[in-house]
């Protein structure tokens, strides 16, 4: 226990000596975890806003003008025993145009002065969320085809770049933040080496007195992953400013694009892991160094 009591002072000690190192390094852990913790805030929450659009994904079949009512029905009760489809509405010609109305300021007025109603009666099949994938959905549409029907459209493009968008953005992720990291590991080694380097005077005489080697390499680990620890912390407290004071913000100013639902911070976990990727981080820098240096292998 006492070992590693003064190897937790020795560090502590360290990064006293050297604050300037210490601080530089403990900035840039604290903002590539900043970076990475914005962009995963920003992912998670644009995520929850694509998937409330995801749940919109639904075909129309727009319905020949001399059907019957009975005939509607029993399409409606058909398209609603698929496994595919989580709901079927009928919209009626009149419903259509006060849609269509609503849609573009101005236009229930062009439409009022319209001699006949053009638009075509339709049942608005919304899918089950585990089947609006393209390809799902464009084999449910040709599934879908009737005489009854006019034509279909199920927004076909917009389910491609919804799914496509989607995957980029976790990709995009997935690299920026291993680059990051990467980064921040390469700093960390570089002040470690730089505090290994201005202590060679002290590494020689614990290595003439019987020093093992973890004795001499303990102390850089230990500062390490302070230094990694402290970023981590640091760019915790700057998320959670930049959550309050910009991403709410955004919300105010967003609020019909956004959603009614909040935006929200960062779960538990993933705060647990940033924690631990600033440990991480900190002692992959310090162990990159010490194996490295003959400094520390008395």
């Amino acid at each position: 226990m006492s070992y590693i009591g003064y190897s937790l002072r020795r560090a502590l000690k360290g990064m006293a000596e050297y604050r300037f190192l210490a601080g530089a390094t403990i900035s840039a852990v604290a903002t590539v975890l900043l970076l990475i913790g914005t962009f995963a805030m920003t992912l998670s929450n644009l995520s929850g806003v694509l998937d409330r659009w995801g749940k919109d994904v639904q075909i129309s079949c727009y319905l020949i003008d001399d059907i019957e009512d009975t005939a509607i029905f029993d399409l409606k009760v058909e398209l609603q025993s698929m496994g595919e489809v989580q709901s079927v509405k009928y919209v009626s010609k009149l419903e259509a145009l006060e849609q269509f109305g609503r849609s573009i300021d101005g236009m229930d007025r062009i439409l009022a002065d319209l001699d006949e109603n053009p638009l075509p009666a339709s049942l608005e099949v919304r899918l089950a969320p585990n089947y609006q994938k393209p390809r799902q959905v464009a084999d449910i549409a040709r599934r879908l085809e009737r005489p009854e029907f006019v034509a279909l459209d199920y927004s076909h493009e917009w389910v491609e770049r919804y799914h496509t968008f989607l995957s980029l953005s976790r990709l995009s992720a997935m690299v920026l933040g291993t680059l990051l990291l990467v980064s921040a590991v390469f700093l960390i080694a570089n002040t470690i080496r730089l505090a290994i380097y201005a202590r060679r005077a002290e590494l020689a005489i614990v290595a003439l007195v019987g020093g093992t080697r973890w004795f001499a390499r303990l102390p850089f680990l230990f500062e390490g992953a302070l230094q990694g620890l402290a970023g981590a912390i640091a760019s915790l407290g700057l998320l959670h400013l930049l959550y309050r004071y910009a991403f709410l913000q955004l919300q105010e100013g967003l609020g019909m694009l956004m959603g009614p639902d909040e935006l929200a911070f960062l779960p538990g976990h993933i705060l647990a892991s940033l924690l631990l990727a600033g440990i991480g981080i900190g002692l992959l820098g310090a162990w990159s160094s010490v194996v490295r240096d003959p400094s520390t292998s008395p």
